[in-house]
C-alpha cells in the first residue's frame, strides 16, 4: 500500500478516535459539532469550484463532526431522504467487491472516495436542516463558481482556445470537470437566482430581480459560462447543458423553451462558423473521421469507443461481480485482450493501436466492469429516483422555495448524466460528490415540513448559520 495513503488514513482514523471520545464524554459539545459540521459543508461550497483539495478537505471536516453530533446527541438515526435504499444497496456492492478485487490499492482509493462522499451526502442531508442553511450554502457557490466561470473566460482569451486545441482547465485544473462545473453553475443561476417558479405565476419569464446592477451580472455570468463551456470543447458538457435549459425552459414556460432552442441553435451555429476546432469535436461524435480530416491526427472518438469496448469485453467476463471497484486501469493493463479496436493513423497510414487512457471513459461502463450487474441496477434505479423525486415535488407543492430547489436538482441530475458518459465516474471528486451535494440540498428541502417566511428569516441577528 502507498505509504502516503496509508499516513492519510491513519491521521483521520486518529483524529476521528478523538471525536468520537469527545463525543461520549462531552454531549454537551453536540452545539459545536453541528456547527463545526457546517463549516466543513460551508468549505467545500467555496473551494469545489476553486481548489478541489480544500473542498475535500471540508468533506472529512463534516464528516467528522457529524458523527460526533450523532453520538453526542445519542442519535443513530439518518435522514429518510427516499434515495436511501439504492444507496446502500450500491455502497454495499462497491464495499463488498474490495474482497474480489484484481487491485486493492485502487479499490482502497475509489471505492474510500465513494463512501465518504455517502457519509457527505448523508451528513449535508441532516445537517441543512434550514431555508437559511441552504440558502447559504446555495449562496456560497454561486460566488466560487462566479469567481471560476470569469477566470476561465479570461483564461480561454489568453490561450486562444476558440481558435486552437489549446482548452480550459479553470482554477481546478481540469478540463474535463471544469465545463461540467460550470454547467452545474448555469443552472444554479437561472433556477435558483432568475426564473420565477411560483405556481400561481402563469406568465411565462424571469422574475423581477431588485436592480439593473444584479441582473446584468446574472447575464454577464451565463454569457461568459457559456463561453468557457464552447472554449473548453467538452462534448459531456454540451450533452447534459442543453437538456438541463430544455427542461428548466419547459418547467416555466413553452413559450422560454422555444426561446431557449432558438438562442441555443443561433449560438452552436455561430461557434460551428467560427471555431474549427469546436465544430471538429463537436460533429465527431457522430463522424469520427470529421475530427481526423480536420485534425490530421486520429479521432479521439475512436479510443472513447475502444474503451468502452473493452470496459463491456471486461464485464462480459465477470457480469455480476466485475473487476473490483478502481480496479479496472490495472486490469486493462495486464491483460492485452481486452484491448480493441485497432485503427488507422493518418499522418502516417499505419494501423495503430494508440488509446491514450486506461479507464472506460464512461461512468456506466465502468460501473459495470468495476462492480457488475447488481451495482449497475442500484446506481440506475438512484438516478431514476434523483429525477422522480424533484419532479414529484416541482408538481406537488406550491412553496417557491422547494420549488426552486427541485427545479434546480432536476437541472443539475441532467448535466451529471450527461458527463457520466464521458467524463466522470461515481468516485470523481470534482462531478459525483458536487451532484451528491446538490442532491442532499434536494433531500433537506423535501424533508423539511414548511418554509419560514422571508420576514423571520433574520429576526435573531446572531443565528447566523442555524
Amino acid at each position: 500500500m502507498n505509504i502516503l495513503l496509508f499516513i492519510k488514513i491513519a491521521v483521520i482514523a486518529g483524529a476521528g478516535i478523538i471525536l468520537i471520545a469527545m463525543a461520549v464524554k462531552r454531549p454537551d459539545l453536540a452545539g459545536f459539532f453541528e456547527k463545526a459540521g457546517l463549516f466543513g459543508i460551508f468549505l467545500f461550497a467555496l473551494f469545489i469550484p476553486i481548489k478541489d483539495g480544500f473542498a475535500l478537505f471540508g468533506m472529512v471536516v463534516t464528516i467528522g463532526f457529524f458523527i460526533a453530533y450523532k453520538i453526542a446527541k445519542r442519535d443513530a438515526s439518518i435522514p429518510k431522504t427516499g434515495f436511501n435504499m439504492p444507496i446502500a444497496v450500491y455502497t454495499a456492492i462497491v464495499a463488498a467487491s474490495f474482497l474480489w478485487t484484481y487491485s486493492i490499492k485502487d479499490s482502497i482509493n475509489e471505492g474510500g472516495e465513494i463512501i465518504y462522499f455517502v457519509l457527505f451526502f448523508f451528513a449535508a442531508a441532516t445537517l441543512l436542516n434550514t431555508k437559511k442553511r441552504i440558502d447559504f450554502m446555495v449562496y456560497t457557490f454561486t460566488f466560487s463558481i462566479s469567481i471560476a466561470i470569469i477566470y476561465g473566460l479570461f483564461q480561454g482569451i489568453f490561450i486562444n482556445a476558440l481558435h486552437s486545441t489549446n482548452r480550459l482547465t479553470g482554477l481546478i485544473g481540469n478540463w474535463t470537470g471544469f465545463p461540467v462545473q460550470v454547467s452545474y453553475g448555469l443552472v444554479v443561476i437561472m433556477a435558483y437566482y432568475l426564473i420565477n417558479f411560483k405556481k400561481q405565476n402563469k406568465e411565462a419569464g424571469f422574475k423581477k430581480i431588485p436592480s439593473c446592477t444584479q441582473s446584468f451580472l446574472f447575464g454577464i455570468l451565463i454569457l461568459a459560462g457559456f463561453f468557457d463551456i464552447i472554449f473548453s470543447k467538452a462534448r459531456s458538457a454540451w450533452i447534459g447543458i442543453i437538456p438541463a435549459i430544455f427542461v428548466l425552459m419547459y418547467l416555466k414556460s413553452k413559450k422560454l423553451f422555444l426561446a431557449a432552442l432558438v438562442l441555443l441553435l443561433v449560438l452552436n451555429i455561430g461557434m460551428f462558423s467560427i471555431s474549427k476546432t469546436f465544430k471538429s469535436r463537436m460533429l465527431a461524435m457522430f463522424n469520427p473521421k470529421i475530427y481526423k480530416m480536420e485534425l490530421k491526427s486520429h479521432g479521439d472518438i475512436e479510443s472513447h469507443l475502444a474503451l468502452i469496448k473493452s470496459a463491456w469485453t471486461v464485464f462480459k467476463r465477470f457480469p455480476l461481480t466485475g473487476v473490483g471497484v478502481g480496479a479496472f486501469s490495472k486490469y486493462f493493463d495486464e491483460h492485452k485482450g481486452v484491448r480493441f479496436p485497432w485503427y488507422y493513423n493518418p499522418k502516417t497510414g499505419e494501423k495503430i493501436y494508440d488509446l491514450y487512457d486506461n479507464w472506460p471513459e464512461n461512468g456506466y461502463m465502468q460501473t459495470l466492469a468495476e462492480t457488475g450487474l447488481f451495482s449497475f441496477l442500484a446506481l440506475m434505479w438512484l438516478f431514476f429516483l434523483a429525477l422522480k423525486q424533484p419532479i414529484k415535488l416541482f408538481i406537488g407543492t406550491d412553496d417557491e422555495f422547494k420549488r426552486k430547489i427541485a427545479a434546480m436538482t432536476i437541472g443539475v441530475s441532467i448535466i451529471f448524466y450527461g458527463s457520466f458518459a464521458g467524463v466522470s465516474n461515481m468516485s470523481n471528486d470534482q462531478l459525483a460528490n458536487l451532484w451528491l451535494f446538490f442532491l442532499a440540498l434536494f433531500a433537506a428541502a423535501n424533508l423539511m415540513p414548511g418554509v419560514i417566511p422571508k420576514s423571520k428569516d433574520f429576526q435573531n441577528q446572531n443565528d447566523v448559520i442555524s
